[in-house]
């Protein structure tokens, strides 16, 4: 399975998941990509590769002729595109601070009490804008949903701050560095980071830390 970072993800801070930053790019000095993974032996065979590209095929066959259009569309980032103004970030920002003071949600006074600038920060609030095509109220929701997720996963003391790879449990570093997941060299048309997933190795991995 092969996915692009949609807009949920196009910020310049690090996002829940340690390997990127919000701007979708794979933090350098931070988690190395597949090719760099010391002592990384699970490479997808050609057997394996011919598999995955004819049950791509089979589906791919089983869609509509529209269907298929726009799955190629997707990949190729062809369709319409999100214009934006100054003025529409703007009020989109403010109308956002104003459904967030009217919410008062306890894991956002929580983020809040750590680290205010945190999540104030208006790229890190365009993040859930652009995720929800600017609907404000979408959007105020998707990040209570965010720092509510953070907190059961890494802890309510760092839903205020960036994750590093330090925050991770032993088992999750093997996770990563499985080759369960790679990180494409280069990006889309889009500037965004393509991560392959290959399902084969799920096998290998503890089902307590997927």
């Amino acid at each position: 399975m092969t996915s692009s970072l949609s807009p949920d993800s196009p910020f310049e801070r690090q996002a829940c998941l340690p390997c990127f930053n919000y701007d979708g790019q794979a933090k350098d000095n931070n988690i190395p990509n597949h090719s760099q993974m010391p002592g990384n032996r699970h490479t997808a065979s050609k057997p394996e590769m011919k598999q995955t590209e004819d049950l791509l095929a089979s589906e791919m066959s089983r869609l509509t002729v529209q269907e298929r259009a726009e799955a190629f569309d997707d990949v190729h980032c062809v369709g319409e595109e999100l214009e934006e103004t100054p003025e529409m970030i703007q009020k989109s920002l403010a109308d956002f601070e104003k459904v967030v003071q009217k919410e008062r949600n306890p894991i956002y006074e929580m983020a809040m009490n750590q680290n205010r600038s945190y999540v104030e920060d208006p790229i890190f609030r365009l993040k859930f804008l652009r995720a929800k095509l600017y609907d404000v109220g979408e959007a105020v929701r998707k990040m209570f949903v965010f720092l509510q997720v953070k907190a059961k996963y890494f802890g309510h003391d760092k839903i205020a701050r960036d994750i590093s790879l330090d925050d991770l449990h032993e088992e999750d570093k093997k996770l990563i560095l499985s080759g369960l997941f790679h990180i494409q060299d280069g990006r889309d048309p889009k500037g965004r980071v393509i991560i392959h997933m290959f399902g084969k190795m799920l096998s290998r991995c503890s089902a307590d830390v997927l």
